[in-house]
């Protein structure tokens, strides 16, 4: 997304996934990923606003490794829900999601 390497944390490799349900006009809290994260849009269209003034928009059928490190925040600005497969690529060593304090 940012032109970075995948870096997979240190520690004992934990995978997991799950679908996010994002209602019209939601949003998601600003965020990072210490690790890997793989996201698939399933329905709708995510925008994402990063920290550094980026801002990318996925419609439905579109699959990318999100930034690592790297602040970030998503909102559905269409009509209909917008659900997310992500799948996290994380560790015992570092937590999947950091939200910005």
């Amino acid at each position: 997304i940012l032109n970075q390497n995948v870096v997979y944390p240190p520690g004992k490799p934990e995978i997991s996934n799950s679908i996010i349900t994002l209602a019209a006009g939601g949003t998601i809290p600003w965020h990072r990923h210490d690790a890997p994260l793989y996201a698939y849009i399933l329905s709708g269209n995510l925008t994402v606003h990063y920290e550094n003034g980026v801002v990318n928009k996925y419609p439905a059928g579109t699959a990318f490794l999100e930034a690592i490190g790297t602040y970030h925040m998503g909102e559905n600005t269409g009509k209909d829900p917008v659900r997310i497969l992500v799948v996290n690529f994380g560790s015992d060593q570092v937590q999947n999601t950091v939200l910005r304090p």
